[in-house]
This record gives C-alpha cells, sequence and structure tokens, in this order.
C-alpha cells in the first residue's frame, strides 16, 4: 500500500472514532450516565461500615442507632434482632407490662383478664370469658335511673303505652317508641294522606282534577307529570315519545339534528364520525373514525417544554445532557434525568455519598 493510502485510510479511522466519541457525549458535551452506575444520594452513608459505633445506614443512608441486644437501646424497649432497631419490647410476664396492663398469650402487653367483679373497673363485671364489661342484670333494679333490665343486661326502657313514650311519640307493636301511625287524613299534616300502613305521605288520585296544576293521575293513582298525546305539548327541542314522556327526538336523517350533530344507527343525534380529517374541524384530525386532537410529527408541535414522542403524542422530552437536566441531577442513558454517576464520594455535592 502507498503511503498515501495509509494516510487516507488512518484520516477515515480518525474521523469514524471523532464520530463515534461524539455519538455517546450529549449536546453539551457530558457522558451520559449508565442505569446500574454507582450514584451520589442524598445522605451520609451507603452501609454501616460508615457510621459511628453503634449507628447503623438507614434506607434513606441517614446514620440512626442501631442495636445488637437489649442493652443498646432506651429503658423500656428491646432489639429487634432482624432489623437491629430497638422497638417495643414484648413480655414473658404481667411485671413486664406497664402498670394496668398484663402479658398476653401472645407475648404482648395489654388489658388483664378478671376472675371476678373486683378486678374490674368501678361500674364493670368479670364476664364468662374473663374480660371486663358491662355488667348484667336481673331486674330494673340492677340498672341505672332511666334503664331497664332486657335479655340480662341494662339498656332503654320498651313502652306499655303512648304515654311511656316522648310528645309527638307513639308506642309501637315491639315495645318501642316511635312516630305515631294515622288512623285517618286528619292525623296527617296538609297536603298529605293515611296510607293503608298507617303512615303519611302523598295523596293518591282517582282522576286529574285530584291533582295540582300541570299534574295529571297516572295508572299507579300517583299525581306526576302529565302524558303527552303529541310534540306540540312538549318543551321546545323535545317529542312525545312511545311511552307518553317528553324527551329527546329520535332522527332518520342528519337533517333532523342540530347544527354538528349527526344521526347515529340507533336513531339520535350526536357527534358525527369521520372517515378522513376532511371531515373534523380545524385543528382536529380523524382517529379511528372520530375526530380529535391531531398527532403530533415534530417539537414544534408540541407545548413549550414538551416535545413529540415516538407514539405521536407530545409529553416530556428526553435528555441530551445534563444541562437539560435539574440542578444536582444528570442525564442517564435511557434519556432520563436523575442521580448523577460517580465514583467516589469526592465526585458528589455536599450532603451527598456516592453509593453503587
Amino acid at each position: 500500500m502507498l503511503s498515501s493510502d495509509v494516510c487516507r485510510t488512518c484520516g477515515r479511522s480518525a474521523f469514524v472514532a471523532l464520530l463515534l466519541s461524539i455519538a455517546v457525549l450529549g449536546c453539551d458535551g457530558s457522558t451520559p450516565t449508565a442505569v446500574d452506575a454507582p450514584t451520589c444520594e442524598p445522605g451520609t452513608c451507603c452501609t454501616d461500615a460508615e457510621c459511628g459505633p453503634g449507628l447503623c445506614c438507614s434506607p434513606g443512608h441517614e446514620c440512626l442507632p442501631c442495636c445488637m441486644e437489649n442493652a443498646d437501646c432506651r429503658a423500656g424497649q428491646c432489639c429487634d434482632l432482624d432489623a437491629n432497631e430497638c422497638g417495643e419490647c414484648g413480655c414473658s410476664s404481667d411485671s413486664d407490662c406497664t402498670a394496668g396492663s398484663c402479658c398476653g398469650a401472645d407475648g404482648s402487653c395489654g388489658a388483664c383478664g378478671c376472675a371476678a367483679d373486683a378486678d374490674c373497673r368501678a361500674g364493670q363485671c368479670c364476664g364468662a370469658d374473663g374480660t371486663c364489661g358491662a355488667c348484667g342484670c336481673g331486674d330494673n333494679s340492677d340498672c341505672r335511673v332511666g334503664e331497664c333490665c332486657s335479655d340480662g343486661l341494662c339498656g332503654a326502657c320498651g313502652c306499655s303505652g303512648d304515654l311511656d313514650c316522648s310528645a309527638g311519640e307513639c308506642c309501637g307493636a315491639d315495645g318501642s317508641c316511635g312516630a305515631c301511625l294515622c288512623s285517618g287524613d286528619a292525623d296527617c299534616n296538609a297536603g298529605e294522606c293515611c296510607h293503608t300502613d298507617g303512615t303519611c305521605g302523598a295523596c293518591g288520585c282517582g282522576s286529574d282534577g285530584d291533582c295540582m296544576a300541570g299534574e295529571c293521575c297516572g295508572p299507579d293513582g300517583v299525581c306526576g307529570p302529565c302524558a303527552c298525546a303529541n310534540d306540540a305539548e312538549c318543551n321546545a327541542g323535545e317529542c312525545c315519545l312511545s311511552d307518553g314522556r317528553c324527551g329527546a327526538c329520535g332522527c332518520a336523517g342528519d337533517g333532523d339534528c342540530m347544527a354538528g350533530q349527526c344521526c347515529g344507527p340507533d336513531g339520535s343525534c350526536g357527534e358525527c364520525g369521520c372517515v378522513s380529517d376532511d371531515a373534523c374541524r380545524a385543528g382536529q384530525c380523524c382517529t379511528e373514525g372520530r375526530c380529535g386532537s391531531c398527532p403530533c410529527t415534530d417539537d414544534a408541535q408540541c407545548s413549550a417544554g414538551e416535545c413529540c414522542g415516538g407514539d405521536g403524542a407530545c409529553g416530556g422530552c428526553a435528555c441530551g445532557g445534563d444541562a437539560d437536566c435539574n440542578a444536582g441531577e444528570c442525564c442517564r442513558a435511557d434519556g432520563t434525568c436523575g442521580a448523577c454517576a460517580c465514583s467516589s464520594t469526592s465526585d458528589c455535592r455536599v450532603g451527598s455519598v456516592c453509593c453503587g
């Protein structure tokens, strides 16, 4: 090979090498961070070895007190050997618990059981399950004033007549006070009638004359909106439907619909379908038979701060270098901003540590 050929070959190799070096650099000359590389994390530690005696490195990269035995914890706390953290102690006897608490079968302190009423607080009794609770009763004399004994427990007294109830209440068949039943319309408020179940409510009707102006008597004997016979009896824009109600008018063609609407296969007016962008409004495109926002083809079609993605939708922009990221972040190899790569803590800002 001639020397001139060698030089041309060397020149091409150097040019290719230059292109490759530019390809791995960001737009600002920075090298994208490998996703799995060690990174700078806010904190002071990565491992327990970086903390002082009695301290462990937490998931938040901070040195916090840790323990190897109960003696390493504060009074009243015990060491969880699985997590090397101090926490609430279990118990083996009542003496391990605070005053008023007892050691349960699960090794935790809690409410004490009882063997007799004397083991319970004033006003409580020891139940058959060994726990303190409401006292049972044999008769009303075992209950507080205003309470009665029912099924062995004190509670609200039942009634035997209306006089046992408050004003405006009546004694029901179940022995409890409640709303009084009616025996006739005179027992009800004005405009209400007494129903067969003894409750007051809307009056029934036998004809339209029994109803208020603008209402008609329905087949169920209740006053309500009048049925229509033709469209003229409905509000503007409504039609008389087959069930006698006024509602949205059906359509046989687009001409039966308002401007901008089309007649659908179900006979109702709605949004028009499309087969091309020409059938849509300015600034809209036809997608899957519906007019909507147009997909983007370049960043200029997106809002400020957004970029056009491969799916034709505007969104967050990928970074080309560290200058595209927030302060303290670096551009990663996948085009996202994140923690900066490092080889030692000296590569990180003050208050951060190199972990990985």
